[in-house]
């Protein structure tokens, strides 16, 4: 199995595996809360791989350009703390099973940024995992209909 395949499905398994955890944790714990918590766990998992992993540690971080890092900062706000929030907020209105098979569309949004903003190109084949995935997400979140 390939590498880059290996780490897509253990990333998969955390985020699912997480939602669990987060719809759990929010009927002890404000959702203002739960976002700075779960920032401040990562930035201490991230700081401790950055010093183990990377030979040169925060130094390697100098070599950046300034369109990288403002690329990176609005990247980090989006995800973060942006759509963090409001991931984990959704829960309360319409549980995790749902939120998540929802949220689980921004690949589509991407897919969509990269043809455009990008120039990349798709093959028919994948055009066709897109619609499937969509597929997918509507079964998922039709609530009660038979």
């Amino acid at each position: 199995m390939d590498l880059s395949i290996l780490l897509s499905i253990i990333c998969a398994s955390a985020w699912g595996t997480q939602a669990v955890f987060v719809k759990r944790a929010l009927g002890g714990i404000g959702l203002q809360a739960m976002v700075l918590l779960t920032l401040v766990v990562n930035l201490l998992v991230i700081t401790s791989l950055i010093k183990l992993a990377t030979p040169g540690g925060f130094s390697e971080f100098r070599v950046f350009s300034q369109s990288a890092y403002i690329y990176f900062m609005v990247a980090g706000f989006l995800n973060y703390f942006l759509g963090r929030g409001l991931y984990y907020s959704s829960f309360r209105f319409i549980g995790a099973t749902r939120a998540t098979a929802i949220s689980s569309t921004y690949p589509m949004l991407s897919v969509a940024l990269a043809i455009f903003g990008l120039a990349e190109k798709l093959a028919p084949r994948q055009y066709l995992g897109i619609a499937l995935t969509l597929a997918g997400v509507y079964l998922l979140i039709m609530k009660g209909k038979k």
